[in-house]
């Protein structure tokens, strides 16, 4: 199976001292799985609408399973000289446009974006979250939440804040992932005989 994973730098595992992030995590000492994390660090949900059909098209081959995983969210809501870097409404025509396209391509989930110490920010990451967790299922797209319980332990926000100020260390990568492997359309989704489950 071939599974690319698109997004932001909380794809790509910034702040991860083993270079793993969530998903390389998510699929450890899973031989039969080739990895392409094509997370890129500050991608908006138009950078990965601008770029992810051209790269996936690079790795889609007709003897292997493809899987396509999105998540990116953060980077949207930031503000750049007083203004958010994307409007919520423009985040969400490009997560409709991306997901319709993706799951004509292949089977799709889409992981929501994580919480980040800055509380404003916070704020607005959790309204996206919300409206493409909303938009996901009506498009059948399995959706994974993983806002709420990260906001809720405290140990992804506490690495985020001992660091960077946004990007955890290896505990905060480490429970995103078990939050996602766990989560009963994640185990569907990375198996070739099952179906991928919906909402």
């Amino acid at each position: 199976m071939r599974l690319l994973a698109f997004g932001d730098s909380f794809v790509l595992g910034a702040g991860d001292p083993y270079h793993l992030g969530w998903v390389g995590r998510t699929v450890l000492g899973r031989t039969d799985v080739t990895l392409y994390n094509m997370g890129v660090r500050g991608n908006t949900s138009g950078d990965v609408a601008a770029r992810w059909r051209r790269e996936a098209s690079d790795r889609v081959v007709s003897h292997e399973p493809l899987r396509l995983v999105f998540s990116y969210g953060c980077n949207d809501c930031a503000l750049q000289d007083g203004a958010l870097r994307v409007e919520p409404a423009e985040t969400l025509k490009n997560t409709q446009i991306i997901l319709a396209e993706a799951a004509a391509l292949a089977p799709v989930l889409m992981v929501g974006p994580p919480p980040v110490p800055d509380p404003l920010q916070r704020a607005r990451i959790a309204s996206v979250g919300d409206a493409l967790r909303i938009l996901a299922g009506q498009l059948r797209v399995p959706y994974l939440d993983v806002f709420t319980p990260l906001r809720q332990s405290g140990v992804w926000e506490a690495e985020a804040a001992a660091g960077d100020g946004a990007h955890p260390g290896a505990d905060g990568y480490q429970q995103l992932a078990d939050l996602v492997m766990s989560h009963p359309s994640w185990r569907a989704f990375v198996e070739d005989d099952k179906p991928v489950l919906t909402h």
